[in-house]
């Protein structure tokens, strides 16, 4: 990947001649890292708190916002108000969501598929925020428009695939969480098809197939989809391990959830070196 050329395409994708903080950021440019997430190490790296990060986005925002009576503009003033408000999300202030509510209303007002996409991506940091804030109703809005938006944008171009599968996932957590797990495991059944494209391998929709069948009170099954998890986990990572055999185990004897994992091996759905492994977690 090349060294972006400017500050904010390093952090938001989209090129401009807006500098701030430079003996901080320049540094950060000289790197040729992108993201918010990336710039946020960079800045603990060097002794500060995410104190000085705000300060750095808040100041690239005023400067966008002075500038964005230029339409051109719009579209970085919108992924600008994302991150912010992703940011806020991931430290649980209460201004993400000015911030997220801003992105949204700019980018309903953009055209074309990679704008479809963002704002789709705005709305599921959106549900996030809402669930956080118990506001269920409007969580479940964003979720589902998320989902229809990106289900749109997979049908027309395979390469959101991935996208549509974390959207389906998000929303059939929403469900399951508000108390519909019959939902919950729709949607989830749903991703798990794709699950090839996820990084976990499945580990995720698997998990969260486990938590709806334990909520619905199928306990077989949820030992069933535990214990399978666990098997894609112990190379994949994404599901704690140790946490998803000891869910398993709250619901089901010891000697069944062993029963369950030999009779997963013995149908080849898990290999021998995974089978040995949960097995040692089970001693």
């Amino acid at each position: 990947m090349e060294e972006p050329s400017s500050l904010t395409e390093a952090l938001f994708g989209i090129p401009s001649d807006i500098e701030v903080y430079p003996e901080i950021t320049r540094g950060f440019l000289e790197r040729g890292e992108y993201g918010v997430d990336a710039f946020r190490r960079y800045v603990r790296e060097l002794g500060y708190s995410d104190a000085k990060v705000e300060e750095v986005l808040l100041e690239i925002y005023r400067e966008v916002k002075r500038r964005a009576k230029n339409p051109k503009y719009e579209e970085l003033l919108a992924a600008v108000c994302s991150e912010i408000g992703a940011f806020y999300l991931d430290l649980k202030y209460d201004g993400a969501e000015k911030f997220l509510l801003e992105a949204f209303n700019l980018r309903t007002k953009l055209y074309g598929t990679e704008r479809a996409f963002l704002l789709a991506n705005t709305m599921g940091k959106l549900g996030i925020y809402y669930m956080q804030n118990g506001k269920p109703e409007k969580a479940e809005v964003m979720f589902e428009d998320a989902y229809t938006i990106m289900k749109e944008l997979y049908e027309r171009d395979e390469s959101f695939e991935l996208d549509f599968v974390l959207a389906t996932i998000n929303l059939g957590t929403f469900y399951s969480e508000i108390g519909k797990a019959e939902e919950g495991l729709k949607f989830q059944f749903e991703a798990l098809k794709h699950k090839d494209v996820l990084p976990c391998g499945g580990a995720v929709p698997y998990f969260n197939i486990a938590l709806c069948y334990q909520d619905l009170g199928n306990y077989s099954k949820a030992v069933e989809y535990f214990i399978k998890a666990s098997a894609l986990a112990l190379d994949r990572g994404f599901v704690d391990v140790k946490e998803a055999m000891s869910r398993a185990l709250q619901i089901a004897s010891l000697d069944y959830v062993r029963s369950k994992v030999e009779e997963l091996f013995r149908k080849g759905e898990i290999s021998r070196e995974k089978f040995e492994k949960l097995m040692e977690f089970l001693r």
